[in-house]
């Protein structure tokens, strides 16, 4: 398949790099996008670029929310340190401490979970910004590929439409000339052999 890409990162004129910096609605989200497809199908690029952009949205959305749920749980974590230190540093109670541990090394997951998440959201969106620009690549292919066929085909059809206009033209002619000799003809014999005559003449080739 034809790349539109040129060595220059352009696409039809346009810097890739501007592309990139702008905010281009998310394709696979745009109803125009997806009307385009309407009567053309996706190729096998299309489809799975946009199978990786819901499943990085997916992504984005599962991190944002165990995110939340891990910040809430860290946050009980840490009342309940605050409510065993009495017990821990007072009384030294060995059940509260063993379970301030628990809380401490849950802390260190959840804030080790947390600074992954984080990392992970900030690269997120810049791929999903590349993969929306592969999918504009692509969808560009498929819709000028499809926009070249069906101008040759509608080239085609236009020939097939001048050739049957043709066509019914010179039925028509023909038509209108049998019908005028049918008319003259039966006119004469009319005339020739009278009215009755005639009506026994159709009786007997028209019955038929």
């Amino acid at each position: 398949m034809w790349n539109i890409f040129n060595k220059k990162n352009k696409v039809h004129g346009f810097d890739l790099k501007v592309l990139f910096k702008n905010d281009i609605s998310l394709l696979t989200l745009d109803e125009r996008w997806n009307g385009l497809f309407k009567n053309m199908e996706k190729t096998n690029d299309i489809i799975e670029t946009e199978n990786r952009i819901k499943e990085l949205l997916k992504e984005q959305s599962r991190l944002i929310s165990e995110s939340k749920e891990v910040s809430i749980k860290k946050k009980e974590c840490m009342d309940s340190i605050i409510k065993l230190t009495t017990e821990v540093f007072d009384k030294n109670n060995k059940e509260a401490h063993t379970e301030m541990q628990e809380c401490e090394k849950t802390i260190v997951a959840i804030n080790k979970r947390i600074k992954e998440n984080e990392e992970r959201l900030q690269d997120i969106p810049k791929e999903i910004r590349e993969e929306n620009l592969l999918l504009l690549e692509y969808t560009v292919k498929q819709v000028y590929f499809s926009i070249r066929e069906n101008q040759l085909r509608v080239t085609e059809l236009d020939k097939q439409i001048a050739e049957a206009r043709e066509s019914l033209k010179k039925m028509i002619d023909e038509r209108e000339l049998l019908a005028e000799d049918y008319s003259d003809t039966y006119s004469y014999f009319h005339d020739l052999l009278g009215k009755d005559e005639l009506q026994k003449l159709d009786e007997i080739y028209f019955s038929k």
